[in-house]
């Protein structure tokens, strides 16, 4: 689906609400009020849900209290947009809610989505959802509002991992270099992004990397966080961000694994490689999905049955690629 075909049903709605999925990562948030500001800013009523709060190292952007985990019954949307989301299971307690709208639109760059909407606007070729979103911006003006290129700018670098991965194109420098030019400060936003811990957040990475356990001489990498180890240290899930990388970024490791426990008893496994292995068929493997280098998905069993699950598909996964 086109670009035109999205602004039609921009244009002719008033209502329109806004959906991203759980554990909101710097792309779907940044995204989300990138849209948000935009049709503030052309007159439309804009509601924006998310299970999950905020992460705190993304709350520095500007409209982050528009977030609501209560969906408003009562308002009879003309338009519902769901924004970085692979499925519809993904958007959490609001999956039905989002399916209620007359128009649904589906905007997102993972190749695994599953084109749940009635229009569905899916680019697995851009480097971050915002990507798709600055360029509905640009079809609204030349120079985007100082607190769109923000939060653009921030959907962008975060899910390029500061332009680091191999998902970086000269596309996504492109937008970068026209978003520095409405006045942002690249600096600030990288401290907030990649330079400010809180002190429990790094007592978490300490525990977490305690636990670090290579396999088949050190080709696969796994780090395991529980909900003891979040009580232990006073971190927050979404301090647990990124943690896998650590795993990944071991000389010699193809792939990187995390295991979260979840408070609900389920564990949600990050899977991160360094390209040669795709990831994201093997996130399909337990019902997940994501991206070639980085993918994830939900599993529900405690957190040995997860490792020995994960394990067995990952040396597979490895014996396949060699």
């Amino acid at each position: 689906m086109s670009i035109e075909s999205i602004l039609t049903y921009i244009h002719g709605s008033n209502q329109v609400a806004l959906f991203t999925h759980i554990q909101p990562d710097g792309d779907a948030i940044g995204s989300c009020l990138a849209l948000a500001h935009l049709l503030k800013i052309t007159g439309k009523s804009v509601d924006v849900y998310c299970q999950d709060k905020v992460p705190a190292y993304l709350q520095f952007l500007m409209g982050t209290e528009l977030f609501q985990a209560k969906y408003k019954k009562e308002m009879d949307y003309d338009l519902n947009i769901a924004i970085d989301c692979s499925d519809k299971e993904r958007l959490g307690i609001f999956s039905n809610d989002y399916l209620s709208a007359i128009h649904t639109v589906n905007i997102d760059h993972h190749i695994s989505n599953t084109l749940y909407a009635k229009t569905n606007l899916v680019d697995p070729k851009a480097a971050a959802t915002g990507e798709i979103i600055y360029r509905l911006v640009r079809a609204f003006t030349d120079k985007p509002c100082r607190d769109i290129a923000e939060a653009l700018y921030t959907a962008i670098s975060t899910d390029t991992g500061g332009f680091r991965f191999c998902n970086t194109t000269a596309h996504s420098y492109r937008i970068a270099a026209e978003l520095v030019d409405c006045g942002i400060d690249v600096e600030q936003i990288n401290t907030h992004l990649y330079k400010t811990n809180r002190l429990e957040r790094v007592r978490l990475l300490e525990r977490a990397l305690s636990s670090l356990t290579l396999y088949d001489d050190n080709r696969i990498a796994i780090i395991s966080i529980t909900q003891e180890d979040l009580f232990a240290t006073g971190a927050v899930e979404s301090e647990i961000e990124n943690i896998v990388n650590y795993a990944k970024d071991i000389i010699g490791v193809e792939l990187g694994i995390l295991l979260k426990e979840m408070n609900d008893g389920t564990v949600r496994i990050s899977f991160r490689s360094k390209g040669g292995i795709d990831v994201s068929k093997l996130a399909e493997q337990f019902e997940g999905g994501g991206h070639r280098a980085a993918a994830g998905a939900s599993l529900n069993m405690n957190i040995e049955q997860a490792r020995a699950g994960v394990l067995y598909a990952a040396r597979i996964a490895l014996e396949d690629y060699n």
